[in-house]
């Protein structure tokens, strides 16, 4: 052995010997122990890394997942227009230098005659030299489509389109109220007119007293629709939404445009498919819900329901709306309204019944009135007649 290799060995020895000194054994140890907990939070933090990626994994399958239930959504409905439509206006005589104010109605066999008589006051109120009024109107399924030639004979009298969809039972365990599922129609509109940028939704239990364009023209302000407020409270509660601003389904301005570019459409449907059996208000409920936080309010002379005297419609109002209304306009509202929902008198004003049981009840009397005088202009006068109040 030379001296470079003893000199390599005996320190190799003195290693060794240092190493079995009582000291050595405790450093030993301690490293050991340091190599075994590095080990355990080395498995620990792969265990974690491992749990992450999988939830993204599943997190960005449930984002597939959902763009391709989106997709085939948006398949089966972006062409409803086409899918559904009955009968088409296609006269374009009457459209010369005039704006195009969109209004939707849903209906089935029981509301014909309402739905013409309201159609007629809109009409007939009307500034015909600017606007021509182009009618969507959705059928029930179970439509007679006969009576088409009802809503037809008004082009005898007014410049206006009109065309006709029947949508299939979609929605037909969805109503608790009624047999009808024609409620729930408003909620196709974002899908049905992709071409259009808003759209007026009238009941057929309305009438109009003023130039309905009007109300067609009013801001959105960022929201996606504007309604009448409505007085329910506990309803606002119920659906934890924690707003003011919950307004009645029946008469309201769509900013379809808006809805549809946020995807807001989708969720309509996906609300009441899932919540029909809770929501109270039925359509209004998922309206009030998926548009929280982009809900705004008519001005009240657009939308004005019934109900009692004058006295009492005022104190109606104070006492069962949360937001607080502008009295002075509140009132003119009711004396002079632009668009009546002929809601609250129970039976409807056009029956012979409504005044007999509300018989001092100015306002009832006064829209039985106004009923009639639209009926009138009509040529189903004597049927709507005779059908109720005879």
């Amino acid at each position: 052995m030379n001296e470079g290799e003893n000199s390599t060995f005996n320190s190799e020895i003195s290693t060794i010997i240092e190493s079995k000194s009582p000291g050595s054994f405790v450093n030993i140890k301690n490293k050991m122990n340091k190599g075994k907990n590095n080990g355990k939070i080395n498995i620990f933090i792969c265990i974690i890394f491992i749990i992450c990626c999988i939830q993204l994994i599943i997190i960005i399958l449930l984002i597939k997942n959902q763009k391709k239930s989106n997709e085939k959504l948006k398949l089966n409905i972006n062409n409803l227009q086409k899918e559904y439509l009955y009968k088409e206006d296609k006269n374009k005589t009457i459209y010369t230098n005039k704006k195009e104010i969109h209004i939707s109605m849903s209906l089935d066999n029981g509301g014909i005659y309402p739905t013409l008589i309201s159609m007629t006051s809109a009409l007939e109120n009307n500034d015909k030299e600017k606007n021509i009024l182009v009618y969507y109107l959705l059928l029930s399924h179970d439509f007679n489509v006969s009576n088409i030639e009802i809503f037809e004979s008004l082009k005898n009298k007014y410049q206006f389109k009109i065309n006709y969809y029947i949508i299939p039972n979609i929605f037909g365990n969805f109503d608790k109220w009624r047999d009808s599922d024609t409620i729930y129609y408003k909620l196709l509109l974002p899908f049905m007119f992709p071409d259009h940028d808003r759209i007026i939704f009238l009941d057929g239990d309305t009438l109009v007293f003023k130039d309905i364009s009007e109300m067609y023209d009013l801001p959105f302000d960022g929201n996606y629709v504007l309604g009448f407020p409505f007085h329910t409270p506990w309803i606002i509660d119920k659906l934890g939404i924690n707003s003011k601003y919950y307004i009645n389904g029946r008469v309201i301005l769509l900013n379809i445009k808006k809805i549809r570019k946020n995807n807001m459409d989708i969720n309509l449907l996906k609300y009441t498919a899932e919540n029909y059996n809770k929501v109270v208000f039925l359509e209004q409920d998922t309206l009030n819900y998926i548009f929280y936080g982009k809900i705004g309010f008519l001005p009240l002379k657009y939308g004005t329901y019934l109900f009692g005297n004058i006295d009492d419609f005022k104190k109606y109002y104070i006492n069962k709306f949360r937001v607080k209304l502008n009295l002075t306009e509140l009132e003119e509202a009711i004396k002079d309204p632009s668009i009546v929902h002929l809601s609250c008198c129970n039976p409807k004003v056009w029956n012979k019944t409504s005044v007999q049981e509300h018989g001092s009840d100015y306002i009832c009397q006064r829209y039985q009135k106004e009923f009639y005088y639209y009926a009138n202009k009509t040529n189903y006068y004597f049927d709507i007649y005779n059908k109720y109040m005879k």
